[in-house]
């Protein structure tokens, strides 16, 4: 799915660049302030960079008594 960006005058939505459907191509239109769109876009790229970090460190004990017997 591929997001555009407009701006809303009356009822109509104005885009800033031109879409790559053919004319009364049935499609489904959600409206979002820029600032709600822009913080769901924010997150959505945190939790992407949190998937990519690398592992660091290993488990060294699975249970509170590992650490006494050492």
């Amino acid at each position: 799915m591929k997001v555009y960006k407009g701006i809303v005058k009356g009822n109509t939505v104005i885009l800033e660049e031109k879409l790559d459907l053919p004319d009364e191509c049935p499609a489904l239109v959600e409206i979002k302030p820029l600032d709600e769109a822009r913080d769901e876009e924010i997150a959505r790229h945190q939790i992407k960079l949190l998937h990519k970090a690398p592992r660091v460190g290993k488990l060294l004990y699975k249970k509170r008594e590992d650490l006494y017997e050492r």
